[in-house]
């Protein structure tokens, strides 16, 4: 009996368990490794997927020893299929045989639009894990999101760099620091498009009257480590890559409209990825225009490019871009005094002060893969920037005569209320000019123990620097001399430079097992002519050579990298400064003889890149030689030494990886020291040229604090961020006035904080409604006092107070076509 119940109830278990015992024993895993076809070097980040027909059977992500596994796979004809940026897709057909153990390889072929130079970092998730520096990269879906009126928006969410506000509604005169440098002009910064050098004069005069519409730009890309010897000359603060869409990442037609407040409308269209298969190619144009958050501060922009990929074989591309902008707009130098920021903060009364500016570009680069491992890269550039910028002269009045409608100019010394106006009978033009082309070869060579690079680049500027003097407000002519013809007085200027610059460098990474190890070496050779063609074509010349070694050390401990690093910075001495100092002949007509820009550069962190989680800190430590103490007007000098040192803290928490009802947590945070710890400059606040020891002060615009968070969520078609930043206050000049004066031109810029926030809701696949807030909670606070020097009170010497950016709402619709 019992037997007959045992073999009843077992045939009854087989029954129902059997299929699965079956299907058990059918099942097979799968194992594969996917490494770079070239070099061999094992990918990590590459996303693995198997498919049977149409239906997805799993999604692995690539180890960073390249390794996936796929368990209780289904027997039977699958397809993989692998992807990482900046790799070609691969798909492969494999046989799953029942319960089998199957091991597979993978090799990817790099994408050859990538290999042009376009980018410092590059995309790929792997490049983090061997970088020897702090890096951060603003990723396309986050700019999107943003949709930032300008760049300098984008640039204040990394850790370490600084901005403060200019007279500018959309950024096109740039003025952000990194670690602690002078913000103005974004002077000491390197910054890059898709590669290459879009800052005026590389060398002579860098100060950032142009920036690329934020409507262009693809990604960011940031380095402030040792690998910034790389692209040079100015290797103290940091470098800055825009990058830009790439011809033929996607196919289609894109028109796109916004609106908002402060009259600002913009047209952006973009055709994109059209022409044969051999030539891919992009066009863009952009009109904007707005009213600006001040009074007379209206603006109009038109900027148009076109871009195209040649693929001349499988491991030969050319890619050319062209570009063009046109920006008029009535901006000034003409800040605020303590009491009209105090009681009308959008007081501006300069209604004929204009800036106009053209530029145009080429650039042209060429890859070829010569042999496996082995790649050149050569690149030709050319820019022109013309710069027009008519200002009328300033005067102090007071508040009760400008409301009556005779406004009496009075001395900049009175106490009580001021307000600064234009004259109403004069004005002066500063009319810039320059001439840049550049070409450089570069080449990249896979070997067993890593890769090596090494590059030359020959460069040439022509900057003409002219002020003429105007006998109107509107003026738009004027004059270089007063005077007889025998007795000719010089009221303007007319200074010719040119400079023919050789750099040279090699960088090489060797890799033992989890470490990786990059020195480098970057070597500067240029000389710089000076005419001044007022005062008998007088010649000026001087010759600089500089070598600047870096190393830097990656060690890959699990999921995160250890870094660090050390490099000699340095900034090419300016026009001003080679003005000033007569090109730094000491001569007995009281020229000065001031040393070039240099410092040492240390840093250490930990970082991790990887899904739902990217995270690095850093800690720094800048030791600087001769910084110029020098701002709008400033007597240039050196100071003997400073330092800066701190910490930066940035990343993204994916918590919605974890719940569909938790948002992403962004954050940047950097905690900053500065310390003169020598120098002597000529007073502001005192009278009679009285000397003052700087040793102890801080230096101006290095905030001890920056934060900012921001959450970000998407809900289906809706996609919503908010963020908050805040920056504590800040000394503006280097004796460190607390004080502040009533014509607006000295003290501190005070802590302030701002909310911005953006929604975009998919309609469908091609159109796309969004709305964005700047300064939503329309914070009125000092932006800045950058054109400011308290040694310099007259009203037309200092600007005084720029107020911070007001609230801006804009409602945008994207059309796909």
């Amino acid at each position: 009996m019992k037997n007959a119940l045992f073999a009843v109830t077992f045939a009854l278990f087989a029954f129902v368990h059997g299929p699965a015992f079956a299907q058990q024993n059918r099942e097979t895993s799968l194992n594969g490794t996917v490494v770079d076809a070239s070099s061999r070097t094992p990918l990590d980040g590459a996303i693995v997927v198997v498919r049977s027909s149409d239906r997805l059977l799993g999604t692995a992500i690539s180890d960073p020893n390249g390794s996936f596994h796929f368990q209780r796979l289904e027997p039977g004809s699958v397809e993989l299929q692998v992807s990482l940026l900046g790799y070609l897709h691969h798909t492969k057909t494999v046989q799953l045989e029942s319960g089998s153990d199957l091991k597979i390889g993978i090799e990817l072929s790099v994408d050859p639009i990538q290999l042009l130079p376009l980018e410092v970092i590059g995309q790929s998730a792997s490049v983090y894990r061997k970088l020897p520096g702090t890096v951060s990269r603003i990723e396309a879906k986050s700019v999107d999101l943003i949709r930032p009126i300008g760049t300098q928006e984008l640039l204040e969410m990394v850790p370490g760099i600084n901005g403060y506000a200019d007279d500018g509604f959309a950024n096109s005169r740039l003025s952000i620091g990194i670690r602690g440098l002078n913000p103005r002009r974004s002077s000491r910064v390197l910054l890059l498009e898709d590669g290459v050098p879009i800052q005026p004069a590389l060398y002579v005069y860098p100060n950032m009257y142009y920036n690329p519409p934020s409507e262009r730009i693809y990604e960011v890309e940031v380095i402030k480590g040792s690998s910034a010897i790389r692209f040079g000359p100015h290797t103290m603060g940091g470098v800055i890559n825009y990058t830009t869409r790439k011809p033929g990442q996607e196919s289609g037609s894109t028109i796109q409209l916004t609106g908002g407040t402060n009259g600002y409308s913009s047209v952006f269209a973009e055709v994109s990825g059209f022409g044969p298969k051999a030539v891919k190619s992009d066009v863009q144009v952009l009109y904007k225009r707005g009213d600006g958050f001040r009074q007379h501060n209206d603006f109009d922009q038109i900027n148009g490019t076109v871009k195209s990929h040649f693929f001349l074989s499988d491991d030969k591309i050319l890619y050319v871009k062209a570009n063009a902008n046109l920006e008029n707009s009535n901006a000034t130098y003409t800040g605020l005094t303590e009491y009209s920021f105090a009681t009308e903060p959008n007081f501006n009364p300069k209604e004929n002060d204009n800036f106009k500016v053209f530029r145009s570009s080429l650039d042209v680069l060429y890859t070829s893969e010569i042999t496996p491992g082995l790649t050149g890269n050569t690149t030709v550039y050319l820019s022109y920037f013309d710069r027009r910028w008519w200002r009328e002269d300033d005067i102090f009045v007071r508040p009760a005569t400008l409301q009556a409608g005779n406004p009496v100019a009075v001395p900049y010394f009175l106490t009580g209320d001021l307000v600064r106006v234009g004259n109403g009978r004069s004005n002066f033009g500063i009319l810039r000019t320059f001439y840049v082309g550049g070409v450089e070869q570069s080449y990249s060579l896979e070997h067993a123990s890593g890769e090596l690079s090494v590059g030359v680049r020959g460069h040439w500027e022509r900057f003409i620097d002219d002020k003429k003097v105007g006998s109107a407000p509107d003026a738009r002519s004027g004059i270089y001399f007063r005077g007889s013809e025998d007795d000719p007085t010089i009221v303007g200027q007319s200074h010719h430079y040119e400079t023919a610059a050789l750099a040279l460098y090699a960088s090489e990474e060797f890799r033992f097992g989890r470490l990786t190890v990059n020195p480098g070496l970057r070597f500067e050779y240029f000389g710089q002519d000076q005419v001044d063609r007022l005062r008998g074509s007088l010649l000026s010349d001087k010759v600089t050579f500089v070598v600047l070694p870096g190393i830097g050390l990656n060690f890959a401990l699990g999921d995160y990298n250890l870094f660090g690093g050390i490099h000699r910075g340095y900034t090419p001495p300016s026009s001003g400064t080679l003005r000033v100092t007569n090109f730094g002949q000491n001569i007995s007509s009281g020229g000065l003889d001031l040393e070039a820009e240099k410092s040492w550069n240390m840093e250490a962190g930990i970082r991790t890149w990887r899904p739902g989680l990217r995270l690095e800190a850093t800690g720094y430590w800048i030791k600087i030689n001769d910084l110029v103490a020098a701002g709008r007007g400033t007597a240039f000098k050196n100071l003997g030494k400073v330092q800066t040192y701190g910490a930066e803290l940035g990343g993204t928490i994916g918590f919605s990886r974890l719940s569909e009802l938790l948002p992403d947590f962004n954050f940047a945070y950097a905690f900053l020291k500065t310390e003169i710890e020598s120098g002597l400059i000529v007073s502001g606040r005192l009278a009679g040229n009285v000397v003052v020891d700087l040793e102890g002060n801080e230096l101006p615009y290095a905030p001890e604090h920056t934060l900012t968070i921001g959450l970000s969520k998407r809900f289906g078609p809706l996609n919503v961020r908010a963020d908050w930043r805040y920056v504590s206050e800040v000394f503006t000049d280097f004796e460190n006035l607390s004080q502040t004066f009533n014509r607006g031109d000295s003290g501190p810029v005070s802590s302030y904080s701002i909310l911005n926030a953006s929604a975009e809701y998919d309609i469908t696949e091609k159109w796309t409604v969004s709305v964005s807030g700047k300064n939503i909670l329309d914070e009125v606070y000092i932006g800045s006092r950058l054109h400011s020097n308290p040694g310099q009170p007259e009203a037309n010497l200092s600007s005084g107070i720029l107020i911070g950016p007001r609230r801006q709402v804009n409602i945008g619709i994207k059309m796909g076509l």
